[in-house]
C-alpha cells in the first residue's frame, strides 16, 4: 500500500480513512491488520504537522535571488509554491502566510524568468485572495495588482496570463476597495484588450469578470459604455461561435440591465444585433447544452427590442 499523504486537518483525515476502507464491507468488523495500523498511525502523525513551520520552510526556498535567476533549476521552487498553495486553501492559513511575512516572495516570483514560477504565483494569489478581505487588503498594499495586470496583457506565456487574470478576478470581486484600485490602474482598458486576444480562456475569464463587476458595482456601467464595450461585445459575437459567446452574452446582459444608454447603444442599426441574436437563438434553442445561452439571447432581445416580440421556443 502506498503511504498516504499526510492530512492537514480532520477533514483530510476523514478522507484518507474513507479511501483506506472503501473496499471493505461496513457491516462486518475484523481485526485491524498491521499494515492498516501503520497506515492509520502515519495519518494521525500528519495531524501534528506544524503548518506555519512548513510554510516558513517553503518560503525559505523562494529566495528572491534564486527565483529571479534564469540559471537556477526551478523544480525545487515550483514544489515550494505547490506546498504553499496546498496549505493556504484554508482562509486562516492564508492569513497566517501574510503574518509570517510570506507576501514578500510574491513580487519576485511574479517577475521570475521561469513561467512555471510566475503562473504558480498567480495561482497562489488567487487562492489566498478569494473571498478573503484580509488578504485582499494586504495584497493591494503589497502592490501586486498593477503587476498582475501587466502580466495579463504582456506575458509571453499564456498559462501565466490566464493565472494572472484569475488572480485579478479573485482579488477584486466583492471588494469595493480593490475595485477602486482596479479602476485607478486602468483595469478596464486591460480587459478590453484581453477581449481582443486569440486566447479563448483569457476572453472567457475577462467576460466573466466584467459580468461580476457590472452586477456588483452598477456605477461601472457608465465607464464601460463610454469606453465602447457594447461595440466590442457585438463585434466579438459576430465571430465564429465558440465557448466565449455564452460569457460575452452574459456580460452584455449585465451591462445593459438597468442602463438605458447601453441599451440604446445596442439598437444602433449598423450592429444588426437583433438579427444576430435571433439567428443564434434559432440555432441553439431546445439544445440542453446551450440552454443558458438561449436564455440570455431571449433576455437580451426582450430588454433591447421591447417594441417587438421576443424570441420564443419553437
Amino acid at each position: 500500500m502506498e503511504p498516504p499523504r499526510q492530512p492537514k486537518d480532520m477533514q483530510g483525515l476523514l478522507k484518507f480513512a474513507l479511501q483506506g476502507t472503501k473496499s471493505e464491507d461496513p457491516t462486518t468488523t475484523t481485526p485491524m491488520s498491521e499494515e492498516r495500523k501503520k497506515w492509520l498511525e502515519e495519518a494521525l502523525k500528519g495531524m501534528s504537522v506544524n503548518v506555519v513551520e512548513e510554510l516558513s520552510k517553503a518560503l525559505r526556498t523562494l529566495n528572491p535571488e534564486k527565483v529571479q535567476n534564469l540559471e537556477e533549476d526551478p523544480a525545487i521552487m515550483e514544489e515550494a509554491l505547490d506546498i504553499i498553495i496546498d496549505y493556504v486553501d484554508s482562509i486562516d492559513t492564508a492569513n497566517d502566510l501574510h503574518k509570517i511575512g510570506g507576501f514578500c516572495v510574491l513580487l519576485p516570483c511574479l517577475s521570475s524568468p521561469h513561467p512555471t514560477i510566475r503562473w504558480r504565483c498567480g495561482e497562489l494569489i488567487a487562492t489566498i485572495s478569494q473571498n478573503n478581505p484580509y488578504c485582499q487588503t494586504h495584497l493591494l498594499s503589497a502592490g501586486v495588482l498593477p503587476v498582475l495586470l501587466k502580466i495579463v496583457e504582456n506575458d509571453v506565456d499564456n498559462q501565466t496570463r490566464i493565472k494572472a487574470l484569475y488572480a485579478v478576478s479573485c482579488l477584486i470581486r466583492e471588494n469595493m476597495q480593490a475595485q477602486t484600485a482596479f479602476v485607478d490602474c486602468d483595469g478596464f482598458s486591460s480587459l478590453l484588450r484581453v477581449l481582443q486576444t486569440s486566447v479563448e480562456k483569457l476572453r472567457v475569464k475577462a467576460a466573466f469578470l466584467l459580468t461580476c463587476l457590472c452586477n456588483e458595482n452598477p456605477a461601472s456601467k457608465d465607464t464601460l459604455c463610454n469606453m465602447g464595450f457594447v461595440e466590442q461585445f457585438v463585434a466579438l459575437l459576430q465571430r465564429e461561435h465558440d465557448s466565449t459567446h455564452e460569457h460575452l452574452l452574459s456580460a452584455l446582459l449585465a451591462l445593459i440591465d438597468g442602463h438605458p444608454k447601453a441599451t440604446t447603444e445596442c439598437r444602433r442599426p449598423e450592429f444588426l444585433l437583433k438579427e444576430l441574436l435571433n439567428k443564434r437563438f434559432e440555432l441553439i434553442v431546445g439544445q440542453e447544452e446551450f440552454q443558458t445561452e438561449a436564455d440570455v439571447c431571449r433576455a437580451l432581445l426582450s430588454l433591447i427590442f421591447t417594441d417587438e416580440p421576443a424570441a420564443e421556443d419553437r
